[in-house]
């Protein structure tokens, strides 16, 4: 009889093993649905920002070309790149010059061909970090001749 109750505790020892382990895999299962909730809301959250970007530069877009061209190139980048032999009053104007046409540009006045002509233009002018008088001059007629165009 000793035997069979050794037969008997064996058997209870393996289907309580088999209990375990099958509750162990169902909190691995569990776990790993709830890892792949997190990554699936991860990129549901990282897609859904990158989409708002690309909706604020189809809408913005504009805005934010003539607001970084006023605060960072023109006020800050192009004034430092005028000759030398310009005097104060006289880059002063330049700027001022520059600063007015993307003025104009964000009330409306100014169509987007012209805005970025002219923004190229600059960029191509600062291209080789240094600006010459003729350069400057080209600019300003360009903004002149821009200014009328819708």
């Amino acid at each position: 009889m000793t035997l069979d109750l050794n037969v008997e505790h064996r058997d209870l020892g393996r289907s309580s093993e088999g209990a375990v382990s099958s509750e162990m895999t169902r909190q691995a299962v569990h776990q790993n649905k709830k890892q792949g909730r997190g990554f699936f809301l991860t990129l549901l959250i990282l897609s859904g920002s990158a989409i708002l970007f690309l909706a604020a530069f189809f809408f913005k877009g504009r805005e934010i070309h003539i607001f970084t061209f006023q605060k960072f190139v023109v006020n800050k980048a192009f004034v430092t790149l005028l000759p030398r032999e310009y005097a104060l009053e006289e880059a002063e104007a330049v700027r001022k010059g520059v600063y007015d046409f993307y003025d104009g540009a964000k009330e409306g006045e100014v169509s987007d061909r012209a805005l970025f002509q002219v923004s190229r233009r600059i960029q191509a002018i600062m291209a080789d970090e240094k600006i010459t008088d003729e350069e400057v001059q080209e600019l300003l007629n360009l903004i002149e001749r821009s200014r009328g165009e819708k």
